[in-house]
């Protein structure tokens, strides 16, 4: 039981018979903690019932979910799209419904998902099945539309909290060779270039890259000042390259607070797919997202020397496992090295390859 501060209201929070409640009570710390007082005394004298959900249709939920939180989101265009495919199966369901038979519900949602078909074309007359990732998006979408609704007071909680909904995914990072790493920052135009090269050099985000401000840039001290994922400030180290590049924008920062700030808006870019698309065309390299970008700094940063905890701390990982599949991944090519050349005794004797004879005269 526990009462907290969310923007400028105070919640309370409690389990009461296996089931968790979070009540929204008022912008008075005092009222949160008299409303708690009297819930444990109504709990202990058997006098505190459940609250019941509130009725609501699936389909307006969404619309609401759409209003309230997915329109402050950078990612709205990407929810809209998934928000109409779950629409489109769970519309006519109340959410309460859903909710006290989820996991049934989810089941039957991956089966007729995994039979659905996108893209039809001349060359694919029946579509094109839909992805498993795909719908490990729907899924983690339809999971966080649960918790608003326990937020929100439309149910009593999330039955899908802590259990595996989702399809294993492989991971798609690809390591580009230095070589290619060159083309591509060679073909590229700014400001896209200078991302890519911070990218490179730090193994920062693209949402960090892109919010990235000149007051977190300590060029002095060479340092960069963000915050994580999870709201954790770390350091991270400017090399003598990122350096340069940081110091010759610098010179044009005029009185821009973002480095890479839009000149129209004055604000930060929101995203940049549409110039690396063009980037990836120019330099003829396939299948190559913007964040693999990350993947190759902490690739090479390991084989160059670097260890597990620094890269850790650079990356801003919460758990060192995460990390530890780049060593892996190392790991793995080396393996694949070993194994393409093989040489040993066959029959008592020990087999050589035939060396390249020298020429003489």
């Amino acid at each position: 039981m526990g009462i907290y501060k969310k923007q400028e209201t105070w919640w309370v929070d409690y389990t009461h018979q296996g089931k968790r409640i979070r009540t929204k009570i008022s912008n008075k710390k005092k009222d949160a903690v008299d409303f708690m007082a009297k819930i444990k005394s109504d709990i202990l004298y058997k006098r505190h019932p459940l609250p019941k959900d509130k009725k609501i249709s699936f389909c307006d939920f969404a619309k609401k979910y759409a209003k309230l939180h997915s329109s402050q989101k950078k990612s709205f265009a990407t929810d809209k799209s998934l928000l109409k495919t779950l629409v489109s199966y769970f519309g006519n369901y109340s959410l309460s419904d859903i909710a006290n038979d989820s996991k049934n519900h989810i089941a039957l949602y991956k089966t007729e998902r995994l039979n659905d078909r996108i893209k039809k074309g001349k060359k694919n007359p029946n579509g094109k099945p839909v992805s498993k990732t795909t719908i490990n998006r729907e899924l983690a979408l339809f999971r966080n539309m649960l918790n608003k609704a326990v937020e929100w007071g439309y149910i009593s909680l999330n039955p899908l909290v802590g259990i595996k909904i989702m399809f294993p995914e492989k991971p798609k990072e690809r390591i580009l060779t230095k070589k290619e790493l060159e083309r591509l920052i060679a073909m590229a135009r700014q400001p896209l270039k200078s991302q890519v090269i911070v990218a490179l050099n730090t193994g920062m985000r693209k949402g960090e890259i892109l919010n990235l401000k000149w007051d977190s840039i300590n060029l002095n001290e060479r340092i960069i000042e963000t915050r994580s994922k999870t709201k954790v400030i770390r350091i991270i180290a400017i090399n003598d390259e990122l350096y340069k590049m940081l110091s010759h924008l610098s010179l044009k920062r005029d009185r821009r607070s973002y480095v890479f700030e839009n000149p129209v808006t004055g604000k930060p870019y929101t995203d940049n797919k549409t110039a690396w698309g063009f980037l990836l065309k120019r330099a003829g390299i396939e299948n190559f997202r913007f964040h693999d970008l990350r993947h190759c700094f902490a690739t090479y940063a390991l084989l160059n020397g670097g260890d597990l905890v620094s890269l850790q701390d650079t990356l801003g990982h919460t758990d060192i496992r995460t990390t530890s599949r780049y060593a892996k991944a190392m790991i793995e090519g080396k393996r694949r090295l070993v194994n393409s050349f093989q040489i040993g005794e066959k029959d008592g004797e020990v087999l050589e390859m035939p060396s390249k004879k020298r020429k003489t005269g």
